[in-house]
C-alpha cells in the first residue's frame, strides 16, 4: 500500500464519522471519491434553467464547477467573475435557487466553520437561495471547532490573502496577526451548527485535497 492509498483510506474513515455527524445535525451529505465525482453529482442534482450563485472558492475551480457553469445556457449563472456590477451578483445570488461554496473547515462533529470579507457568501449559506451545496475536501476536517479556528489562522487566511494580493500580515508571516486593516478579510466568522432547514444545506465531501 502506498502512501497516498493509506492516506485515502484514513481519510474515508474520517469522512464517514464525519457524515453521519453532518446528518444528525440535519444536513445532506454526499460522499464521492474525486472533484471530478462532485462535479458529476452537481450536474446531476441541479435542475435545468435554475438560477445558480457561487461564493467565492478555489474548490469550486479546481473540481471545474466554475468552467462548467461559464456561458452554460442551461443555467442562469449569477457570474461574479464576469460582471461589472460585482455588489449587484452578490445581492442577486441571496435569492438564487442554488448556491455553490466550499467551506474553510469541517469539524468531525458535524459542523461548518467559516471566516468572509465581504460577507456575501455566508449570507447566502445562512439564509436566502433554496438550496446549498457545500464541496469539502478532505483536508478540510479537523477535530473540532478550536482546530478549525486554528486552521483557518494558520492556512486559509494567509493563503486566501496572497492569492488575492492583499497586503495584510498574514501574507508575509504564513499566519494570522490579527490585524484591524481596513483590507483584512477576515470579518466574519460564522459557525453553522446545523441546517435549520432540513437537506437545505447539502455538504458534499470528496476524499481529496482540495483549496484552503
Amino acid at each position: 500500500m502506498t502512501m497516498n492509498e493509506a492516506v485515502k483510506t484514513i481519510n474515508r474513515q474520517r469522512i464517514a464519522r464525519v457524515a453521519k455527524k453532518l446528518k444528525d445535525h440535519n444536513f445532506g451529505v454526499t460522499i464521492v471519491e474525486s472533484g471530478a465525482e462532485a462535479l458529476d453529482y452537481l450536474k446531476q442534482s441541479i435542475p435545468k434553467n435554475a438560477t445558480i450563485g457561487v461564493g467565492g472558492s478555489v474548490t469550486l475551480s479546481e473540481i471545474g464547477a466554475i468552467d462548467w457553469l461559464t456561458g452554460n445556457p442551461d443555467y442562469r449563472f449569477l457570474d461574479r467573475y464576469h460582471t461589472d456590477d460585482v455588489k449587484k451578483c452578490y445581492h442577486d445570488s441571496l435569492l438564487a435557487d442554488v448556491y455553490l461554496m466550499s467551506t474553510n473547515a469541517v469539524t468531525l462533529d458535524g459542523m461548518l466553520y467559516n471566516i468572509d470579507g465581504n460577507g456575501n457568501r455566508l449570507a447566502a449559506l445562512i439564509y436566502g437561495p433554496e438550496k446549498v451545496y457545500v464541496v469539502a475536501g478532505a483536508n478540510k476536517i479537523v477535530k473540532d471547532v478550536e482546530a478549525a479556528r486554528q486552521r483557518l489562522e494558520q492556512v486559509a487566511a494567509p493563503a486566501n490573502n496572497v492569492r488575492l494580493n492583499k497586503d495584510n500580515p498574514c501574507a508575509s508571516l504564513g499566519e494570522c496577526a490579527h490585524c484591524n486593516h481596513s483590507t483584512t478579510i477576515c470579518n466574519q466568522f460564522v459557525l453553522t451548527r446545523r441546517s435549520g432547514t432540513p437537506e437545505r444545506i447539502h455538504v458534499i465531501l470528496v476524499n481529496e485535497e482540495l483549496g484552503y
